[in-house]
Formats: structure tokens, sequence, C-alpha cells
């Protein structure tokens, strides 16, 4: 009896300590990225004898907490979030291309070259006059060819950052099939894969988040990760992504099945919206300002006269098109005194005339110009911003709110483990003070004996 009574209080403290040893740990990770925390479950042994006797207790097993409803809600709202965050820092950064209202913006320059219109207009046989509308022709050029400049070079970096994202992703895949086969292995042979289901956790969250993959997860362990309709890894499978297509249809498809993954989220899918939407419609609206003035300054320079007397048909200002196209006819810039400022062919008139020129000044608010389309796009572009952070924001506190519901049922709860802790500590005394009474009860039958 003596001898049954140590075993029973001895299983006890070997119990209490590995349930103590699971605290620590769970205390020790509680700000462990990916980390799930565990609970020992203590079962009783059972007895040898005919009394019915319990044999002691031990833990037998260590369970990860779970929830598969709040983990999926987890992953598609952290997607959801990483694609509006990464079609913001696009669009931000596209709007610094354009820094408006500002001295420096195309919006001050279009004005002052329609200024200048309008002091050549006072005095048209004044040389400076002229030379000054070609130095603010030949600014307006460049300006919009550097503009046009900084959005490819956002439409190269993008391009790089979703290479990379799907670089990474294939590595990612891989790790999650390694650690599938590492896991069922674990389970069946008895060992603890809750070391190796926290990392696969990690792996899944970085998943979710470049790509918007959700993830299911079978009783031996083994994830499977999906996008839409698409299997990207399963058991021991891990497929590859690469990235196809040109700007304006690019793709990330699957090697496997070669089928194009739908943009539900991650940081590909607001990369993929800048590559193929937003950035090409940027360039193609600049490109439009671009061929606009060139084709309102053209056409009144077309109804005018030189001074002396010659169509300005014959000498455009503008040659080329588009943002990058555009530039100052060199014969102009050579010559101011090709600029078509009079009204008139007649001579002398012509020399002194500077209505024409005028006319040209006057469109500087003209309906369907270069300025108000150029006002239109700068709008919509502000406005795109805008809803974007308004999204980013929005979807922060959904992102935030799920993440919560998830941590509160798996995530540790230090206070929770302190008070566990001190239960445990106090059956590990009990235990402990068994041992101390069945010795002693030993020791006063063996003197009496």
């Amino acid at each position: 009896m003596g001898n049954l009574g140590l075993s029973i209080a001895a299983s006890g403290l070997d119990a209490q300590q590995a349930v103590m040893d699971t605290i620590s740990q769970n205390l020790a990770n509680a700000s462990t990225t990916g980390y799930v925390s565990e609970n020992a479950n203590i079962t009783t042994l059972p007895g040898g004898d005919a009394l019915g006797i319990g044999g002691g207790a031990q833990v037998g097993t260590v369970t990860q907490a779970s929830d598969g409803l709040l983990q999926a809600n987890a992953s598609q709202t952290s997607g959801a979030l990483a694609q509006v965050t990464a079609l913001q820092q696009v669009l931000t950064s596209a709007q610094a291309v354009f820094p408006e209202p500002g001295s420096n913006g195309i919006s001050a320059q279009l004005s002052s070259f329609w200024q200048a219109w309008d002091t050549l207009a006072q005095n048209p046989s004044d040389s400076a006059g002229g030379a000054q509308v070609v130095d603010l022709a030949q600014n307006l050029t460049t300006a919009l060819s550097q503009a046009s400049g900084q959005l490819t070079q956002l439409q190269d970096s993008a391009q790089s950052q979703l290479g990379s994202v799907v670089g990474q992703t294939n590595t990612t895949l891989a790790q999650v099939a390694e650690l599938n086969t590492q896991i069922v292995a674990a389970k069946g042979s008895g060992a603890d894969p809750n070391a190796l289901i926290d990392q696969q956790n990690r792996l899944l969250s970085t998943l979710a988040t470049s790509i918007g993959a959700v993830s299911s997860t079978a009783d031996n362990g083994s994830a499977t990760v999906r996008v839409g309709g698409i299997t990207l890894v399963q058991g021991s499978f891990a497929d590859t992504l690469q990235v196809s297509g040109a700007p304006g249809s690019m793709a990330i498809t699957s090697a496997s099945s070669g089928a194009a993954l739908p943009t539900t989220g991650g940081n590909a899918s607001g990369l993929l919206a800048a590559i193929n939407q937003y950035l090409p419609s940027y360039q193609s609206q600049l490109n439009a300002v671009a061929n606009n003035l060139a084709s309102t300054v053209n056409t009144q320079l077309a109804a005018g006269y030189t001074a002396t007397g010659a169509s300005g048909a014959a000498n455009p200002l503008f040659t080329g098109t588009g943002a990058t196209g555009l530039t100052v006819n060199p014969a102009v810039a050579a010559n101011s005194q090709l600029i078509a400022a009079s009204g008139t062919s007649a001579l002398p008139d012509a020399t002194n005339d500077g209505s024409n020129a005028q006319a040209m000044a006057n469109l500087y608010d003209a309906p369907g110009g270069p300025d108000l389309t150029y006002q239109a796009f700068i709008q919509s572009l502000g406005t795109q911003v805008q809803t974007t952070n308004n999204q980013v924001q929005a979807q922060t506190s959904v992102a935030n709110a799920a993440q919560a519901n998830l941590q509160a049922v798996v995530g540790v709860d230090p206070n929770q483990q302190m008070v566990q802790m001190l239960a445990t500590q106090q059956a590990f005394q009990a235990s402990a003070q068994l041992i101390q009474t069945v010795s002693t009860m030993m020791q006063s039958l063996l003197t009496a004996v």
C-alpha cells in the first residue's frame, strides 16, 4: 500500500511538473508570432488491484487551442488589408509625381504658358515675348516627359516587387509542403508536433498576406492551401507560381495548371491592380493632356499669321505625340518670329497685330482644353488615393478585430497562465505532501512493529 501511495504521489509530481513546463513555454512565447497556446491534459492511470485503486496521473497529450472559423476569418481580413495597403503605397507614390497645387506643378506651368501668350499679344513685334513662349513651351514638354518617366519607374518598381512576392511565395509554399510531411510523421510516431504546427501557422499567415491564400488543416495536421479554386499546397505537393503577361494583362499563374490566380487578396493583388489598371490609366491620361496641348495650340496657330504674313499652319509650335514624345518645333525654337501671333496676313498690319496670340491666351480655360483635362486627371487621382486611404483605415479595423478574436482563443493570456501556474504549483505541493505523509506513515508502522 505504501509503495502504491508513493507511486501515485510521484506520478502527480511528474504530471504537475509537465503542466508547469507547458505554462512556462506559453509565457515565454506570449509575444511570438504564430505561437498557439498549449494545454497539458492530465489523465488518470488505471490501477491493477481488485480494490479499483487508480495508478496515479499522467499528461496524456499537449494540445493547442484552435478555432478554424476564426483562423479563416483572420487570414481573409489580413489578406484584404495587405491588398489595399499595397495599392495605397503605389497610388500615393503616383500622386507625389504631380505636386499639385504648387508652383512647380504642370498646372502652374500651363498658367504661365497662357500668360506668356497674353504678354506677346500686347507687343507682338517684341522678340522677347516670342522667346518666352518658346521657353515656357519647352518647360512644359520637359515636365510632361519627366512625369511620364516617373510613372514608368513606378510601373517597373511595382513589377519588381511583384516578382519578389512571387519568388518568396514559392519558397513559402515549398516550406509548407515540407512541414506537412514532418507533422504527419511526428503525429504518426507519437511525437509532439506543436512546434512544427507553430511554424506552419506563421507560413500560412504569410501566404494570406502575400497572395490572399486560405488554408484548411486535416486531422493529421497536413495543411491544404488554395487561392480561389486553385490548390497550391496539398500534402507534400507544392505548386510553383510565375508572373506572365505584360502590364495591362499581367497575371500570376500556376506552373502546374497554367491557370491564373484570382486577385482575391494579398500584396500581389494590390500590385497587380496598380500594374494593370491604375498606372496605365495615369500614363494614358497624361498622354491625353500632352496631345490635347499640342492640338489646341497648333490648331489656333494655324488660324493666324506670322509677322511676315505667312500662315501659321506651316510652323506648329509642338511636334510629336504623347507625354514623352511631345517636343517644341526646332524651327520655331530657333526663330520665335515664326510664331503666328497675328490675326491678319495683310502687311504691314501683321507685324504689330497680336489678335491670334490673344485668342491663344484665352484658351487657358477652354472646355475640353489641356488645362481642364489635366485638372480632371489630378482630381481623379486624388479621389482614388483618398478612397484607398479610407479602405486601408476601414480594413485595418476589421483585420485587427478579427486578429483579436482569434488571439482571445489561441493566444497566450499571461494573467490566465499565471493563475494556472499558481494552481498547478499548489497541486505539485499537495503531491509532495502526500509523499511526506505516506513516508511518515510507513515509518510509524515500522516503528510500531
